[in-house]
């Protein structure tokens, strides 16, 4: 039994070091070390990645070319770094990582700023939703509670602390139709804050991003 436990942990532990390997055996034995340093520079990775690419590769006897991957993180960095990429990346709210040079990061961080304006005024949106999504529901709860709730087979107290939740649930009810309704109005400002904003920042963007598209 313990034996099969064993084997059973080497396993788990061989597939989460597998999923936490930053190559392939596959990529180190191909050897295409600038590609794989492009590649990850234009997923926004430091260059000292390579010391993990080195540590992976070298479990399977394998030591990769450090100019090689160097010269094809430079070029990675030149995609990473462009206005575009810098307002894609704020439009999902992601951040920029800091591996863009002084003559390229001004630009993108600009960029990132416009992009991150479209998703600071949509989550407005979203969040108003959830509210008012969330209110619906406790609604939906207090009146369930409330249909069950009979007092007719009440006497004395009993009957008196049921009607007293009766009334209770009725108040939660009400207030939380009152905090729907405020919250529709106000959502209302907000989608339209969020239209301005998509136009003004997508008329900034086709004046200032190369390759931009709405």
């Amino acid at each position: 039994m313990k034996q099969c436990l064993a084997a059973v942990l080497l396993i788990l532990a061989a597939g989460l070091l597998a999923g936490c390997e930053t190559v392939s055996k596959e990529q180190c034995v191909a050897g295409d070390w600038s590609e794989i340093g492009r590649a990850h520079a234009a997923q926004g990775y430091p260059s000292s990645r390579f010391e993990d690419v080195a540590k992976d590769c070298g479990r399977h006897g394998i030591t990769p070319d450090p100019q090689a991957y160097m010269s094809g993180w430079d070029k990675g960095v030149q995609l990473y770094c462009t206005p575009l990429n810098g307002f894609n990346l704020g439009r999902q709210n992601t951040s920029l990582s800091p591996i863009c040079p002084p003559n390229l990061a001004g630009e993108a961080e600009r960029a990132h700023r416009l992009g991150k304006r479209i998703w600071t005024t949509r989550d407005k949106v979203t969040q108003l939703e959830r509210r008012i999504d969330d209110r619906q529901r406790e609604i939906d709860r207090l009146r369930s509670e409330l249909d069950r709730l009979d007092c007719r087979d009440k006497t004395g107290d009993e009957r008196i602390a049921c009607r007293d939740r009766q009334n209770d649930l009725r108040q939660r009810v009400q207030d939380s139709r009152f905090e729907m309704q405020d919250a529709r109005f106000e959502l209302n400002d907000r989608r339209r804050d969020y239209e301005l904003t998509l136009a003004q920042v997508d008329e900034e963007a086709r004046r200032t991003i190369p390759g931009y598209q709405q």
